[in-house]
């Protein structure tokens, strides 16, 4: 591919910005460096997007990047630690405050625990949660769609356990 113009790169990012940015929170605990990971990955993705060949899904190609350049970060900033951002997701309107601290209380307690996970488990977790299919996780992860299915099978047994396990976090 031709090096883009800036219309088709907004494009491409804008369709692809919520998992960027998911990607930066399986990765990067601290909102300022989450930022600053996902703009290193825009950069990556801009002088990378000539060498892009169609051979894989846009969509899978943006992730390996995302996913490469994560790493690279994390090795880069050993400063990383194992606490929640702030709120990110919206939460379905309820009808009472109780109900939605209740419900916010409920999504930092599954975040806190998909942060205890290795971060390749973290990744695949997040795509399972993006509804990604095990074929598209396979490519994203350099892996086969079998082997995907026994991890996430995996993951779910270690996050069901984490999140029954009393367990105290700080929000």
């Amino acid at each position: 591919m031709e090096k883009p113009d800036e219309e088709s790169f907004n494009k491409l990012i804008v369709s692809n910005r919520a998992s960027i940015y998911r990607i930066c929170r399986a990765y990067i605990y601290d909102a300022s460096l989450a930022d600053d990971l996902y703009q290193e990955i825009l950069y990556q993705i801009w002088k990378s997007i000539r060498n892009f060949k169609g051979h894989a899904k846009v969509s899978t190609w943006v992730y390996r990047i995302a996913v490469n350049t994560a790493i690279s970060f994390n090795l880069k900033n050993k400063r990383q630690q194992h606490e929640p951002l702030p709120e990110f997701f919206q939460v379905a309107y309820e009808d009472t405050m109780d109900e939605k601290k209740a419900s916010e209380a409920k999504l930092d307690h599954l975040r806190y625990c998909i942060n205890q996970l290795e971060p390749a488990d973290r990744l695949i977790i997040s795509l399972v949660l993006e509804d990604k299919s095990y074929k598209d996780i396979a490519e994203i992860t350099g892996s086969n769609a079998n082997l995907v299915g026994v991890k996430i099978n995996r993951i779910k047994g270690r996050l069901l356990k984490l999140m029954t396990t009393k367990q105290h976090y700080e929000l």
